[in-house]
């Protein structure tokens, strides 16, 4: 048996050709396209990369920021408590710096008080009444407001010394000068100018008023006495008036109320007199 050969039909190839270089050609493009997105997906990776670093050192600048400002409310914060405790010290200081100037305030007001005073009478000493009366004479001067010297001296002051004791001759001394106390005004000036004797300044009155209040004194010293263990001891007080006249200084006005207080010791003791004549008549001596 015969076998006959098989008939291959025939293909035009041509066509096959066109449509393979066709399919090359869209691999091609897909290949160039994807290349193509490939080199964005690596221009994007690049800009992405780039904002990754741009933000690292964004974020490292922040953070050394925030460290920089914790460190300076640290330092604001060590700071004010240094100064709070700088101005707790400094508080501490000032009152106890105030404390010393009181202190040293009233121990100079003590030592002038101490300077300017007869320590056992309280009546200022001869040196602080003769400033202060020499000052009442500059205000006479300048603006004319009147002012008496009295000058006084207790009677029998060495026989009482003698009798009783200096004790007794003390306690006369306060009792006078408490005496005067109680007559004068705030503004009028006892001072002891020396033992027995004191001298009294009368500001802004006149000559009148000025012999009233030795009267006054006088009379109180009289019915006051001494006070003392075996009853009051009596004691007395001779007073001269001197009030400022015309343009004469402090020590001429002074030297009258002396002679004025020697013509009243003359009379008899225990009594006033003023440089111009007799203004109490003296008790029998």
């Amino acid at each position: 048996m015969k076998v006959k050969p098989e008939v291959v039909p025939q293909i035009d190839p041509s066509p096959l050709v066109g449509e393979a270089f066709s399919l090359y050609d869209t691999e091609e493009a897909v290949l160039v396209k994807t290349d193509g997105m490939l080199a964005g997906l690596a221009q994007v990776a690049v800009g992405v990369q780039q904002l990754a670093e741009a933000y690292r050192r964004s974020y490292d600048e922040q953070r050394r920021l925030v460290r920089l400002s914790d460190r300076i409310q640290l330092d604001l914060q060590r700071a004010n408590r240094r100064l709070a405790e700088q101005q707790r010290d400094l508080q501490a200081l000032n009152e106890a710096l105030s404390g010393e100037i009181e202190h040293r305030t009233r121990l100079e007001a003590k030592l002038r008080s101490l300077a300017d005073t007869d320590d056992l009478t309280g009546a200022v000493n001869r040196r602080r009444f003769m400033e202060i009366s020499r000052r009442e004479w500059l205000r006479y001067e300048r603006d004319g407001i009147p002012a008496c010297l009295l000058m006084a001296d207790l009677d029998r002051f060495k026989r009482l010394n003698d009798e009783f004791g200096h004790a007794a001759g003390d306690a006369a001394l306060i009792c006078f000068v408490e005496t005067c106390r109680r007559r004068l005004r705030k503004v009028d000036v006892v001072g002891r100018m020396g033992g027995e004797e004191f001298a009294i300044l009368l500001t802004e009155i006149e000559a009148d008023a000025g012999l009233a209040v030795a009267e006054d004194l006088c009379r109180l010293v009289d019915e006051t006495g001494v006070e003392w263990p075996g009853g009051p001891l009596a004691l007395s007080v001779s007073i001269g008036v001197a009030a400022i006249e015309g343009t004469e200084t402090f020590e001429q006005t002074l030297g009258r109320a002396d002679a004025a207080l020697y013509a009243a010791k003359h009379a008899g003791r225990g009594c006033v007199r003023s440089f111009r004549g007799s203004i109490r008549g003296a008790p029998p001596p």
